[in-house]
């Protein structure tokens, strides 16, 4: 799949896409007569950057992960603890977040409130 195509499917730009390669994220992308051709297991990686990215892993943290991937299966335990540390640190900011948005549509609901007696008063 070409970088275009590969930048729209995931939303994300081609220099983003470069970026990534050139930060050893990705990689090495198989080139077909100069040009880009990403393969399944890009795709797969590129999907697992996005999500953990999404989880607010940095992309420094995304690379050491990589690194250590990369060196095989003695390094699982390792991985498995930044995976889990992750996950945990989502879920906190999944609480938070929640709590906020809880907290915005109380807010909401107070103005609404306001709103509609301001406009029952002014119509008396």
């Amino acid at each position: 799949m070409k970088i275009e195509a590969v930048a729209r499917q995931y939303q994300l730009t081609t220099p983003t896409l470069r970026y990534y390669e050139q930060q050893g994220l990705l990689g090495p992308i198989r080139r077909s007569h100069g040009i880009r051709d990403y393969q399944p297991a890009d795709l797969e990686r590129l999907d697992f950057i996005i999500c953990v990215k999404r989880c607010g892993m940095t992309l420094q943290q995304i690379r050491h992960f990589i690194d250590i991937y990369q060196q095989g299966d003695d390094t699982i335990p390792e991985r498995l603890t930044i995976l889990q540390d992750q996950l945990r640190a989502s879920r906190i900011r999944q609480a938070q977040l929640a709590d906020s948005i809880d907290h915005l549509q109380e807010k909401i609901a107070d103005i609404e409130a306001l709103q509609s007696a301001s406009e029952t008063t002014a119509v008396h």
